[in-house]
Protein backbone atom coordinates (compact mmCIF):
# COMPACT_ATOMS: atom_id res chain seq x y z
CA UNK A 1 0.00 0.00 0.00
CA UNK A 2 1.41 3.32 -0.97
CA UNK A 3 0.05 6.76 -1.64
CA UNK A 4 2.42 7.08 -4.52
CA UNK A 5 5.46 5.38 -5.27
CA UNK A 6 7.39 8.83 -5.19
CA UNK A 7 6.58 11.81 -4.67
CA UNK A 8 8.82 15.33 -6.30
CA UNK A 9 11.76 15.32 -4.07
CA UNK A 10 11.33 19.22 -2.34
CA UNK A 11 11.38 17.13 1.16
CA UNK A 12 13.32 14.02 2.22
CA UNK A 13 10.36 12.19 4.33
CA UNK A 14 7.80 10.73 1.91
CA UNK A 15 4.91 11.63 4.00
CA UNK A 16 5.89 15.16 4.08
CA UNK A 17 6.52 15.57 0.68
CA UNK A 18 3.75 14.20 -0.54
CA UNK A 19 1.53 16.65 2.00
CA UNK A 20 3.12 19.38 -0.32
CA UNK A 21 2.76 18.11 -3.55
CA UNK A 22 -1.03 17.57 -2.41
CA UNK A 23 -1.10 21.21 -1.87
CA UNK A 24 0.42 22.17 -5.25
CA UNK A 25 -2.10 19.79 -6.84
CA UNK A 26 -4.81 22.37 -6.86
CA UNK A 27 -3.10 24.73 -8.65
CA UNK A 28 -5.79 23.14 -11.53
CA UNK A 29 -8.07 24.93 -9.73
CA UNK A 30 -6.74 28.46 -8.65
CA UNK A 31 -6.11 27.23 -5.37
CA UNK A 32 -2.22 27.16 -5.20
CA UNK A 33 0.06 29.16 -6.82
CA UNK A 34 3.77 26.94 -7.30
CA UNK A 35 6.07 30.35 -6.50
CA UNK A 36 3.75 30.73 -2.76
CA UNK A 37 4.70 27.42 -2.15
CA UNK A 38 8.09 26.92 -3.51
CA UNK A 39 9.12 30.28 -1.41
CA UNK A 40 7.27 28.53 1.69
CA UNK A 41 9.25 24.91 1.29
CA UNK A 42 12.25 26.44 1.39
CA UNK A 43 11.35 28.23 4.99
CA UNK A 44 10.98 24.81 6.28
CA UNK A 45 12.35 22.47 8.97
CA UNK A 46 10.69 19.37 8.15
CA UNK A 47 11.78 17.95 10.96
CA UNK A 48 10.16 20.45 12.89
CA UNK A 49 6.53 20.61 13.26
CA UNK A 50 5.77 23.63 14.17
CA UNK A 51 8.18 25.08 11.27
CA UNK A 52 5.79 23.38 9.01
CA UNK A 53 2.81 25.04 10.68
CA UNK A 54 3.90 28.24 11.21
CA UNK A 55 4.99 29.04 7.68
CA UNK A 56 1.98 27.32 5.82
CA UNK A 57 -0.28 29.86 8.61
CA UNK A 58 1.54 32.94 7.46
CA UNK A 59 1.37 31.91 3.67
CA UNK A 60 -1.99 31.54 4.11
CA UNK A 61 -2.93 34.74 6.68
CA UNK A 62 -0.98 36.87 3.74
CA UNK A 63 -2.76 35.99 0.75
CA UNK A 64 -5.97 36.17 2.70
CA UNK A 65 -4.96 39.48 3.59
CA UNK A 66 -4.75 40.00 -0.38
CA UNK A 67 -8.02 38.60 -1.34
CA UNK A 68 -9.53 40.98 1.46
CA UNK A 69 -7.34 44.14 -0.42
CA UNK A 70 -9.39 43.21 -3.46
CA UNK A 71 -12.32 43.00 -2.49
CA UNK A 72 -12.36 46.15 -0.27
CA UNK A 73 -11.61 47.32 -3.80
CA UNK A 74 -14.15 45.67 -5.74
CA UNK A 75 -12.07 43.20 -7.38
CA UNK A 76 -14.21 40.21 -6.80
CA UNK A 77 -12.42 37.38 -9.05
CA UNK A 78 -9.23 38.50 -7.44
CA UNK A 79 -10.47 37.99 -4.24
CA UNK A 80 -12.49 34.53 -4.61
CA UNK A 81 -9.25 33.04 -6.02
CA UNK A 82 -7.16 34.56 -3.23
CA UNK A 83 -9.46 33.51 -0.92
CA UNK A 84 -9.51 29.33 -2.17
CA UNK A 85 -5.28 29.55 -2.31
CA UNK A 86 -5.79 30.96 1.66
CA UNK A 87 -7.82 27.74 2.23
CA UNK A 88 -5.62 25.98 0.93
CA UNK A 89 -2.61 26.76 2.61
CA UNK A 90 -4.13 27.07 6.08
CA UNK A 91 -5.31 23.36 5.44
CA UNK A 92 -1.83 22.53 4.78
CA UNK A 93 -0.78 23.83 7.93
CA UNK A 94 -3.46 21.86 10.01
CA UNK A 95 -2.20 18.70 8.07
CA UNK A 96 0.92 18.41 10.50
CA UNK A 97 -1.17 19.52 13.50
CA UNK A 98 -2.28 16.82 15.98
CA UNK A 99 -5.38 17.01 17.77
CA UNK A 100 -3.60 18.72 21.14
CA UNK A 101 -1.76 21.13 19.48
CA UNK A 102 -2.43 24.22 20.25
CA UNK A 103 -2.89 25.74 16.29
CA UNK A 104 -5.35 22.26 15.54
CA UNK A 105 -8.36 23.81 15.65
CA UNK A 106 -7.45 27.81 14.77
CA UNK A 107 -5.92 26.44 11.56
CA UNK A 108 -8.70 23.88 10.31
CA UNK A 109 -11.27 27.16 11.40
CA UNK A 110 -9.55 29.93 9.27
CA UNK A 111 -9.27 27.38 6.50
CA UNK A 112 -13.43 27.15 6.56
CA UNK A 113 -13.34 30.80 6.84
CA UNK A 114 -11.34 31.62 4.03
CA UNK A 115 -13.20 29.36 1.64
CA UNK A 116 -16.49 30.66 2.87
CA UNK A 117 -15.19 34.32 2.10
CA UNK A 118 -15.07 32.65 -1.25
CA UNK A 119 -18.45 31.38 -1.52
CA UNK A 120 -20.54 34.23 -2.52
CA UNK A 121 -18.38 35.39 -4.87
CA UNK A 122 -18.74 32.40 -7.44
CA UNK A 123 -22.22 33.19 -9.97
CA UNK A 124 -24.10 31.53 -8.90
CA UNK A 125 -22.75 31.29 -5.27
CA UNK A 126 -21.68 28.29 -3.32
CA UNK A 127 -24.21 27.94 -0.90
CA UNK A 128 -23.34 26.76 2.70
CA UNK A 129 -26.21 23.91 3.72
CA UNK A 130 -26.12 21.73 7.53
CA UNK A 131 -27.72 18.58 7.40
CA UNK A 132 -29.63 17.38 10.32
CA UNK A 133 -28.58 14.53 11.98
CA UNK A 134 -28.04 12.94 15.54
CA UNK A 135 -29.10 16.38 17.22
CA UNK A 136 -25.94 17.66 15.12
CA UNK A 137 -25.65 19.98 12.07
CA UNK A 138 -23.06 18.57 9.81
CA UNK A 139 -22.00 21.14 7.20
CA UNK A 140 -22.29 20.86 3.57
CA UNK A 141 -21.91 22.81 0.18
CA UNK A 142 -23.82 22.66 -3.05
CA UNK A 143 -22.88 24.39 -5.97
CA UNK A 144 -24.73 24.52 -9.54
CA UNK A 145 -24.00 25.73 -12.86
CA UNK A 146 -26.70 28.59 -13.02
CA UNK A 147 -29.73 29.68 -11.44
CA UNK A 148 -32.35 28.53 -13.74
CA UNK A 149 -34.61 25.95 -12.45
CA UNK A 150 -33.58 23.26 -14.80
CA UNK A 151 -33.47 20.13 -13.60
CA UNK A 152 -29.80 18.22 -13.82
CA UNK A 153 -27.80 15.46 -12.45
CA UNK A 154 -25.60 16.04 -9.43
CA UNK A 155 -21.97 14.45 -8.70
CA UNK A 156 -22.55 13.97 -4.20
CA UNK A 157 -18.84 13.66 -3.36
CA UNK A 158 -17.36 12.80 -0.53
CA UNK A 159 -13.92 12.96 0.92
CA UNK A 160 -11.72 9.81 3.15
CA UNK A 161 -9.81 9.88 6.40
CA UNK A 162 -7.26 13.26 6.16
CA UNK A 163 -9.21 15.31 3.46
CA UNK A 164 -11.10 18.64 4.29
CA UNK A 165 -14.82 18.99 2.68
CA UNK A 166 -13.71 22.20 0.96
CA UNK A 167 -10.52 20.42 -0.27
CA UNK A 168 -13.26 18.01 -1.78
CA UNK A 169 -15.53 20.60 -3.20
CA UNK A 170 -11.94 22.17 -4.86
CA UNK A 171 -10.67 18.96 -5.91
CA UNK A 172 -14.31 17.87 -7.92
CA UNK A 173 -16.56 20.86 -7.42
CA UNK A 174 -15.83 22.65 -9.85
CA UNK A 175 -14.82 20.22 -12.58
CA UNK A 176 -18.62 19.01 -11.81
CA UNK A 177 -20.11 22.85 -12.27
CA UNK A 178 -17.98 23.21 -15.32
CA UNK A 179 -19.81 20.26 -17.12
CA UNK A 180 -23.24 20.95 -16.27
CA UNK A 181 -23.99 19.23 -13.05
CA UNK A 182 -24.68 20.04 -9.57
CA UNK A 183 -22.61 19.03 -6.84
CA UNK A 184 -22.59 18.73 -3.23
CA UNK A 185 -20.75 17.00 -0.63
CA UNK A 186 -21.16 17.07 3.75
CA UNK A 187 -18.87 16.59 6.44
CA UNK A 188 -20.32 12.73 7.46
CA UNK A 189 -19.02 11.71 11.12
CA UNK A 190 -15.40 10.84 10.97
CA UNK A 191 -15.13 13.29 8.37
CA UNK A 192 -12.13 15.94 9.71
CA UNK A 193 -14.75 18.79 10.31
CA UNK A 194 -17.58 16.52 11.32
CA UNK A 195 -15.01 15.73 14.71
CA UNK A 196 -13.55 19.06 14.77
CA UNK A 197 -17.15 20.19 15.56
CA UNK A 198 -18.32 17.56 17.27
CA UNK A 199 -15.61 15.53 18.64
CA UNK A 200 -17.85 12.54 19.35
CA UNK A 201 -18.73 12.55 15.85
CA UNK A 202 -16.59 10.39 14.74
CA UNK A 203 -15.89 7.43 12.46
CA UNK A 204 -18.06 4.55 12.86
CA UNK A 205 -19.21 0.92 11.09
CA UNK A 206 -22.34 1.72 9.48
CA UNK A 207 -22.76 5.03 7.33
CA UNK A 208 -26.63 4.69 6.17
CA UNK A 209 -27.92 6.94 8.42
CA UNK A 210 -25.90 9.60 7.92
CA UNK A 211 -26.54 9.26 4.02
CA UNK A 212 -29.78 9.11 4.30
CA UNK A 213 -29.82 12.22 6.03
CA UNK A 214 -28.04 14.29 3.60
CA UNK A 215 -29.54 12.35 0.47
CA UNK A 216 -33.44 13.98 2.12
CA UNK A 217 -31.72 17.10 2.10
CA UNK A 218 -29.77 16.87 -1.48
CA UNK A 219 -33.36 15.72 -3.24
CA UNK A 220 -35.04 18.84 -2.04
CA UNK A 221 -32.73 20.99 -3.23
CA UNK A 222 -34.03 23.18 -6.99
CA UNK A 223 -32.60 21.94 -10.15
CA UNK A 224 -31.80 17.93 -8.13
CA UNK A 225 -33.41 14.97 -10.24
CA UNK A 226 -33.14 11.34 -9.49
CA UNK A 227 -29.78 11.39 -11.08
CA UNK A 228 -27.53 11.23 -8.15
CA UNK A 229 -23.91 10.08 -8.99
CA UNK A 230 -22.20 9.13 -5.53
CA UNK A 231 -18.39 9.39 -5.12
CA UNK A 232 -15.89 9.02 -2.72
CA UNK A 233 -11.96 9.18 -2.62
CA UNK A 234 -10.02 7.24 -0.10
CA UNK A 235 -11.56 6.28 2.97
CA UNK A 236 -14.77 7.37 1.48
CA UNK A 237 -14.19 4.93 -1.19
CA UNK A 238 -15.08 2.05 1.41
CA UNK A 239 -17.44 4.24 3.15
CA UNK A 240 -19.57 5.21 -0.41
CA UNK A 241 -19.51 1.68 -1.33
CA UNK A 242 -21.12 0.64 1.80
CA UNK A 243 -23.92 3.25 1.24
CA UNK A 244 -23.97 1.94 -2.26
CA UNK A 245 -25.10 -1.31 -0.63
CA UNK A 246 -28.04 -0.47 1.30
CA UNK A 247 -29.32 3.36 -0.12
CA UNK A 248 -31.50 3.14 -3.51
CA UNK A 249 -30.82 7.10 -4.71
CA UNK A 250 -27.19 6.04 -5.74
CA UNK A 251 -27.79 6.05 -9.76
CA UNK A 252 -24.08 6.03 -9.98
CA UNK A 253 -21.22 4.73 -7.67
CA UNK A 254 -17.51 5.89 -8.47
CA UNK A 255 -15.27 5.15 -5.47
CA UNK A 256 -11.68 6.30 -5.50
CA UNK A 257 -10.06 4.00 -4.86
CA UNK A 258 -12.86 0.81 -3.65
CA UNK A 259 -12.06 -0.78 -0.51
CA UNK A 260 -13.94 -3.26 0.91
CA UNK A 261 -11.84 -4.13 3.99
CA UNK A 262 -10.69 -1.76 6.11
CA UNK A 263 -8.61 -3.56 8.64
CA UNK A 264 -6.86 -5.59 5.84
CA UNK A 265 -5.78 -2.70 4.32
CA UNK A 266 -4.56 -0.84 7.59
CA UNK A 267 -2.53 -4.33 8.67
CA UNK A 268 -1.10 -4.21 4.69
CA UNK A 269 1.28 -1.33 5.99
CA UNK A 270 4.72 -1.95 7.14
CA UNK A 271 4.40 0.93 9.99
CA UNK A 272 1.10 -0.94 11.40
CA UNK A 273 2.56 -4.91 11.23
CA UNK A 274 5.40 -3.53 13.11
CA UNK A 275 3.63 -2.15 16.17
CA UNK A 276 0.77 -4.45 16.11
CA UNK A 277 3.64 -7.05 17.51
CA UNK A 278 4.90 -4.73 20.20
CA UNK A 279 3.51 -5.26 23.76
CA UNK A 280 1.03 -2.86 24.47
CA UNK A 281 2.96 -0.67 27.65
CA UNK A 282 5.88 0.09 24.71
CA UNK A 283 3.74 0.84 21.89
CA UNK A 284 2.82 4.18 22.75
CA UNK A 285 6.75 5.46 23.72
CA UNK A 286 7.81 3.59 20.66
CA UNK A 287 4.92 5.37 18.24
CA UNK A 288 6.19 8.41 19.64
CA UNK A 289 9.94 7.99 19.07
CA UNK A 290 9.20 6.54 15.26
CA UNK A 291 7.27 10.09 14.40
CA UNK A 292 9.49 12.62 16.15
CA UNK A 293 11.34 13.08 13.31
CA UNK A 294 8.79 12.99 10.77
CA UNK A 295 6.25 15.58 12.50
CA UNK A 296 3.69 16.01 9.33
CA UNK A 297 3.43 11.97 9.17
CA UNK A 298 2.71 12.22 13.00
CA UNK A 299 -0.14 14.72 12.64
CA UNK A 300 -1.32 12.29 9.91
CA UNK A 301 -1.19 9.61 12.66
CA UNK A 302 -2.42 11.04 15.75
CA UNK A 303 -5.38 12.53 13.45
CA UNK A 304 -6.71 9.19 12.27
CA UNK A 305 -6.69 7.58 15.82
CA UNK A 306 -8.76 11.21 17.10
CA UNK A 307 -10.84 10.41 14.10
CA UNK A 308 -11.50 7.06 15.38
CA UNK A 309 -12.46 7.89 18.55
CA UNK A 310 -9.27 6.43 20.03
CA UNK A 311 -7.82 7.84 23.38
CA UNK A 312 -4.25 6.29 22.37
CA UNK A 313 -2.21 4.32 19.52
CA UNK A 314 -2.72 0.82 21.10
CA UNK A 315 -6.63 0.99 21.15
CA UNK A 316 -6.35 2.22 17.23
CA UNK A 317 -4.75 -1.05 16.26
CA UNK A 318 -6.94 -3.50 18.02
CA UNK A 319 -8.33 -3.73 14.71
CA UNK A 320 -11.17 -6.20 16.61
CA UNK A 321 -12.75 -3.58 18.59
CA UNK A 322 -12.46 -0.89 16.50
CA UNK A 323 -12.32 -1.26 12.70
CA UNK A 324 -15.24 -4.29 11.91
CA UNK A 325 -15.59 -2.42 8.46
CA UNK A 326 -15.34 -4.96 5.98
CA UNK A 327 -18.22 -5.03 3.34
CA UNK A 328 -16.54 -8.10 1.40
CA UNK A 329 -19.74 -9.99 1.69
CA UNK A 330 -22.12 -7.28 0.66
CA UNK A 331 -20.83 -5.78 -2.18
CA UNK A 332 -22.97 -7.94 -4.42
CA UNK A 333 -25.88 -5.88 -3.38
CA UNK A 334 -24.57 -3.08 -5.70
CA UNK A 335 -26.40 -2.78 -8.94
CA UNK A 336 -25.95 0.54 -10.09
CA UNK A 337 -23.20 1.28 -12.67
CA UNK A 338 -19.99 1.91 -11.37
CA UNK A 339 -16.68 3.26 -12.09
CA UNK A 340 -13.79 1.95 -9.68
CA UNK A 341 -10.76 4.09 -10.25
CA UNK A 342 -7.25 3.12 -8.88
CA UNK A 343 -3.39 3.59 -9.71
CA UNK A 344 -1.50 0.93 -10.82
CA UNK A 345 0.85 2.51 -8.43
CA UNK A 346 -0.76 2.53 -5.02
CA UNK A 347 0.13 -1.23 -4.04
CA UNK A 348 -0.63 -4.56 -4.53
CA UNK A 349 -2.94 -4.35 -1.66
CA UNK A 350 -5.50 -1.19 -3.56
CA UNK A 351 -5.36 -3.02 -6.92
CA UNK A 352 -6.40 -6.43 -5.78
CA UNK A 353 -9.34 -4.56 -4.14
CA UNK A 354 -10.18 -3.06 -7.02
CA UNK A 355 -10.27 -5.99 -8.89
CA UNK A 356 -12.46 -8.08 -6.40
CA UNK A 357 -14.26 -5.46 -5.72
CA UNK A 358 -15.61 -5.43 -10.03
CA UNK A 359 -16.00 -8.67 -9.68
CA UNK A 360 -18.19 -9.18 -6.78
CA UNK A 361 -20.34 -6.32 -7.11
CA UNK A 362 -24.22 -7.11 -8.95
CA UNK A 363 -23.81 -4.14 -11.28
CA UNK A 364 -24.58 -5.03 -15.12
CA UNK A 365 -22.65 -1.56 -16.17
CA UNK A 366 -19.12 -1.20 -14.38
CA UNK A 367 -15.70 -0.50 -15.52
CA UNK A 368 -12.40 -0.19 -13.46
CA UNK A 369 -10.11 2.17 -14.69
CA UNK A 370 -6.24 1.53 -13.57
CA UNK A 371 -4.30 4.86 -13.78
CA UNK A 372 -0.80 4.82 -14.82
CA UNK A 373 1.74 7.33 -15.55
CA UNK A 374 2.75 6.18 -18.74
CA UNK A 375 -0.40 5.85 -20.03
CA UNK A 376 -2.38 9.10 -17.84
CA UNK A 377 0.47 11.13 -16.67
CA UNK A 378 -0.97 10.02 -12.92
CA UNK A 379 0.22 7.67 -10.55
CA UNK A 380 -1.08 9.24 -7.77
CA UNK A 381 -3.38 8.12 -4.97
CA UNK A 382 -6.66 9.46 -6.00
CA UNK A 383 -5.06 11.01 -9.07
CA UNK A 384 -4.10 13.87 -6.61
CA UNK A 385 -1.08 14.46 -9.22
CA UNK A 386 -3.87 14.79 -12.23
CA UNK A 387 -6.72 16.42 -11.16
CA UNK A 388 -7.76 17.05 -14.79
CA UNK A 389 -7.19 13.31 -16.10
CA UNK A 390 -9.26 12.08 -13.24
CA UNK A 391 -11.82 14.37 -13.80
CA UNK A 392 -12.28 13.32 -17.56
CA UNK A 393 -12.67 9.58 -16.60
CA UNK A 394 -15.55 10.48 -14.37
CA UNK A 395 -17.21 12.57 -15.98
CA UNK A 396 -16.74 11.33 -19.47
CA UNK A 397 -17.99 7.78 -18.29
CA UNK A 398 -20.82 9.33 -16.14
CA UNK A 399 -21.77 11.57 -18.85
CA UNK A 400 -22.92 7.83 -20.98
CA UNK A 401 -24.29 6.91 -18.10
CA UNK A 402 -27.18 9.44 -18.00
CA UNK A 403 -27.04 10.39 -21.13
CA UNK A 404 -26.05 13.75 -20.42
CA UNK A 405 -24.15 16.56 -22.82
CA UNK A 406 -23.89 19.77 -21.02
CA UNK A 407 -23.13 22.61 -23.61
CA UNK A 408 -22.03 25.45 -21.61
Amino acid sequence: MARAPRSIGIFKDAETDWAFNRTLAFMSEKAAEIGECLYTARLIDERDGDSWIDEWANLGQRVEALGDESLRNGHTVSAREAYLRASNYWRTAEYACTPSHARFQETWQRSVSAFRKACPLFRPEIQVLEVPFEGKMLPGYFMRPDDSVRKRPTMFAVGGNDSSLEEILIATGFSAVRRGYNFFTFEYPGHRGAVHLYPDCVKRSDYSAPFSAAFDLLGNLPGVDDRMALSGYSYGGYVVSQVATRESRVKALIPDSPIMDVPGLQRSSRFSRAFRRMPRGLLESAVDRKLRKTPVLRGLVYYTIWSWGCPNFGEWVDWKTKLENVITDEVHKIKCPTLALVSAHEGAFMVEQAKSFMEKIGSAEKMLHLFTQEQDGSYDHCQLDNISRGQQVVYDWLDDIFDYKYVG
